[in-house]
């Protein structure tokens, strides 16, 4: 026979717990002591154990209560068993997810302090076109829109499409169009069908890059000169074509800014 902290110390669960398991009728110490108090028993360390080990599975409280308050039913305990399961699968995918994104962040952040204003060669990134042609301000409701509904789509880049005019002193930089894009290595992590018939893969191209801060999307005659220039001094043909995409956003001397990264065509 053990008082309520007897029992207590010896499974190493706060009295608290168990006056709230008692509460529920998940484990109520039945034994009636000489002195009027109820004692917990043997019987009751085992239930105790079945109790604990299906709280560690996360088994909620009404699927215990289920469970307790009414003759072991192997069929029921397997059904419960199935669906935490399917629960777990959920929240591991979702875990995933999340990671994917904290990497895809982190990775961003990298390029950013090593070859932030640079102008370097590198191929772009091998991807998935999920919306091959938008307008501008379409492009983030098309964003949000994808987002909300298929979970790791929130992981797209906005490529906007530009051409270059090298007669005009100003560069000439036009809109043409924007892509919706998720880099090919993310697709795992993506709940979407990704087959490439239905959304084919944008190959990698040797491009000039240079990542930049800005207070707008749309990108500058300053920030394309410098590559312009370099590819002249590298004796580089570059296209008339280019593309921006903007990485991360939040406050840069008091203002809202987003660091945008630019690829030319080599």
């Amino acid at each position: 026979m053990y008082t309520i902290g007897e029992f207590s110390n010896l499974a190493h669960v706060s009295a608290r717990s168990l006056r709230y398991y008692d509460a529920m009728g998940l484990l109520r110490p039945a034994h009636m002591g000489e002195n009027g108090y109820r004692y917990y028993t043997e019987e009751d360390i085992y239930r105790l154990f079945s109790i604990l080990y299906q709280r560690k599975m996360d088994i909620g409280l009404d699927d215990l209560e289920q469970i307790w308050s009414q003759d072991l039913s192997v069929s029921s305990l397997s059904q419960i068993m199935k669906n935490r399961m399917e629960e777990e699968k959920m929240a591991i995918r979702r875990h995933q997810q999340t990671m994917a994104r904290l990497n895809l962040t982190s990775e961003d952040c990298e390029n950013i302090k090593n070859h932030m204003d640079q102008v370097i060669l590198k191929n772009s990134p091998r991807s998935h076109i999920i919306v091959p042609h938008a307008g501008f301000s379409e492009s983030l409701a098309l964003w949000f829109q994808y987002a909300q509904k298929y979970p790791g789509l929130d992981m797209m880049y906005i490529f906007d499409e530009y051409n270059w005019d090298p007669e005009k002193e100003d560069l000439g930089i036009t809109y043409k169009n924007s892509q919706l894009v998720l880099h090919a290595d993310l697709a795992e992590y993506v709940d979407y069908d990704l087959s490439p018939e239905s959304h084919p893969i944008m190959q990698p191209s040797l491009c000039m890059t240079r990542i930049r801060i800005s207070q707008q999307r749309i990108p500058t005659a300053e920030d394309l000169l410098p590559m312009l220039q370099w590819a002249k001094e590298q004796e580089l043909m570059v296209s008339r074509q280019f593309y921006c995409t903007f990485m991360l956003q939040g406050l840069s001397e008091g203002c809202q800014s987003c660091y945008i990264q630019l690829y030319v065509p080599v």
